[in-house]
């Protein structure tokens, strides 16, 4: 699966977005634009990147800027699928 077809697939699994996730785009925002994603939705969308790719998500690998467009959580997930960490 290609990962932005992956990153929309788990933000409409973790936000509850439905068809709504079919119009994200790179450069959607995510922090701020939509209600559903809060500290627990955070905590799911980690989880199913878990889950989808076989990783492990340190906590200090988290942050507020991988969340604050569709392009970066996918860079996130791209990352992740290659095995890598970000920098501590």
């Amino acid at each position: 699966m290609k990962t932005l077809a992956l990153t929309k697939d788990i933000l409409r699994a973790s936000l509850q977005l439905g068809s709504r996730a079919d119009l994200l785009e790179l450069d959607t925002p995510l922090m701020g634009h939509f209600p559903e994603l809060n500290s627990l939705t955070v905590v799911g969308i980690i989880s199913g990147i878990e889950e989808q790719i076989g990783c492990v998500i340190e906590d200090k690998e988290i942050s507020a800027e991988i969340f604050e467009t569709v392009g970066t959580l996918n860079s996130f997930i791209k990352l992740k699928s290659n095995g890598s960490s970000l920098p501590h």
